[in-house]
């Protein structure tokens, strides 16, 4: 079997793009804060659920993605002052690892 060298082409371009895009998720992850210590978290699980709930005790509004293990983190979310948010997934093997600005 002979292989065209337009798909060899096709496969180098993307095996390039995939590289740099995980090349720049390594990177946003790396440089990622973690979240003010005035934010406070609160986890509990089921038998089918694991859910994280955070508490913003600080003065003014704050921006954090909730890090999960095993899991896709979840989105940039804004809280306000004195406020609340949670994040959940069925996911039977994630786990809250902490959460970071965002």
């Amino acid at each position: 079997m002979q292989i065209s060298t337009s798909a060899i082409k096709r496969t180098a371009a993307v095996l390039g793009a995939t590289a740099l895009i995980g090349g720049s998720v390594a990177v946003g992850s790396a440089s990622a804060a973690n979240a003010p210590s005035c934010v406070s978290f609160k986890s509990t699980s089921s038998w089918a659920t694991h859910t994280t709930r955070a508490t913003n005790n600080c003065s003014s509004s704050v921006r954090i993605r909730f890090n999960w293990s095993n899991h896709v983190d979840g989105p940039c979310t804004t809280i306000a002052a004195r406020g609340g948010w949670h994040s959940e997934t069925v996911a039977i093997t994630a786990a809250f690892q902490g959460a970071y600005t965002c």
